[in-house]
This record gives C-alpha cells, sequence and structure tokens, in this order.
C-alpha cells in the first residue's frame, strides 16, 4: 500500500483471500446432512464457487481486483470439478460447522434473549441484567486462565456436541463443540446450546461474560476469579 493507494501487487492480492471467504461462507450454508451423491454435491461445490457474494466481492471494484477474483473462482471451480472419489479418500473429516438460515437465527436469537434478558445487541456488563448467576470477566485474564479445551470438554461432559456462535453481524453457526472459541472478533458474539441453560459473551470492552452452569464451572476451577472481574477497563 502506497499511502492510501493500494499498489498493483496488494490489489492483485487481497481479493483473493476476500472472494475464498465469500466461497467459505457460502459453502458453510450447505447442510452436509442433507447432501446427496457426489455429482450432486460437486454441482452445488461449483455453484458456490461461482456465486459467492458478500460486502467485499460486490462492485465497485477496479479491473485488477475483478481480475484477481475471477481467476481465484475459476481455480476453485476448475479443482472441485477434476476431484475423483479416490481423492476424497484422503481428505481428513473437518468438525461440523453449518451457517444458520435466517429463520434459525431469528429463533435462537427470540429465546436467547428472553432466557437472558438481552436487549438492544449488547448484554451484561454493557447493558442491565438482573439474573444471578452472570459474572463479567476481564478478557485477557478469562483468556489466560480458562482454556477453550477446558470448556469444550466441559460442555461434551454435559453431553453437548454442538453449539450455536450468535454474533452481532456476519454470518452466524451452528457448530461442533471442538470449534466453541468464545472470543470477540470485531462482531460482539454469544454462544450456547440447545436448552440455552449456560451463556457466554465476548464484548468490545473487553469482555467476557459466562452464565448458567458453565459459570459454575468456571468458578470451581479458577480459584481467584473474583480478583479478574470486568471493571471497565482492558486490563
Amino acid at each position: 500500500m502506497d499511502g492510501y493507494h493500494y499498489t498493483p501487487e496488494a490489489l492483485a492480492t487481497f481479493p483473493r483471500y476476500n472472494v475464498l471467504n465469500a466461497i467459505r461462507v457460502e459453502l458453510e450454508r450447505i447442510d452436509p446432512a442433507k447432501l446427496a451423491d457426489v455429482e450432486n454435491t460437486r454441482t452445488l461445490l461449483v455453484l458456490a464457487g461461482e456465486m459467492a457474494e458478500d460486502d467485499f466481492t460486490r462492485r465497485p471494484i477496479g479491473e485488477i481486483d475483478e481480475r484477481a477474483m475471477a481467476e481465484e473462482r475459476a481455480a476453485f471451480c476448475r479443482y472441485m470439478g477434476g476431484l475423483e472419489l479416490s481423492d476424497l479418500n484422503v481428505v481428513e473429516e473437518l468438525p461440523y460447522r453449518r451457517v444458520l438460515t435466517a429463520e434459525e437465527s431469528k429463533s435462537i436469537w427470540s429465546r436467547l434473549r428472553d432466557r437472558w434478558q438481552i436487549r438492544n445487541g449488547y448484554w451484561y456488563p454493557l447493558a442491565e441484567c438482573k439474573l444471578s448467576d452472570v459474572v463479567a470477566f476481564k478478557m485477557r485474564a478469562f483468556d489466560e486462565a480458562v482454556a477453550y479445551e477446558w470448556l469444550q470438554g466441559k460442555l461434551v461432559a454435559r453431553g453437548i456436541e454442538r453449539v450455536w456462535e450468535l454474533r452481532e453481524y456476519g454470518p452466524e453457526y451452528e457448530e461442533n463443540v471442538s470449534l466453541f472459541e468464545p472470543h470477540y472478533n470485531g462482531a460482539e458474539g454469544y454462544w450456547s446450546s440447545g436448552d440455552l441453560d449456560w451463556i457466554v459473551y465476548a464484548s468490545h470492552e473487553g469482555s467476557v461474560t459466562v452464565a448458567g452452569w458453565l459459570l459454575q464451572e468456571v468458578k470451581a476451577m479458577w480459584a481467584s476469579w473474583e480478583a479478574h472481574v470486568w471493571t471497565g477497563t482492558f486490563e
């Protein structure tokens, strides 16, 4: 990048990441449980490569950007079109991850707001919550003390196989518990599962809120948790 202008080299590079990300999200809209035979699946994958769009791939874009994205789409579709069954035998199975439909997201959000008193996109400690089993921690301290693997293990011990990842904006997911990593990514994040008897919320203010039975597990494991309650700073 030269000042406020991208070099031709940059313009021929980062749009490739943008279009591949759009394709990835489009692929994750496909429910693997509903896929049919190989050729039908191949058709869906190629169609995703050809048609996937988001705010970063739509016009107006420049000639270099457009050409770079077209090359990436063509390469993806060419690769998918050339795969044989024997190639798939050596592909490692990925954890389940699927983008929620608009209807699913609306339904889960409605239930989540009612259960945990969530208003206007933000939650405790950035908004009022009168429930008693809710604590907001400083994000940095929480991340250091409470490992993702430990959290995942606690969910698995409760028989939970999949969680919901809901965001302030952007795609929202139903995903395997092994992908449960509660962190702020530029959009407020919420995580829970079927009975909504636990929740984690990561905010833009450097806080991580935990509630329900999972909070009791965190307190029991983290002896000094009271020293790391969120106080309105990014410590």
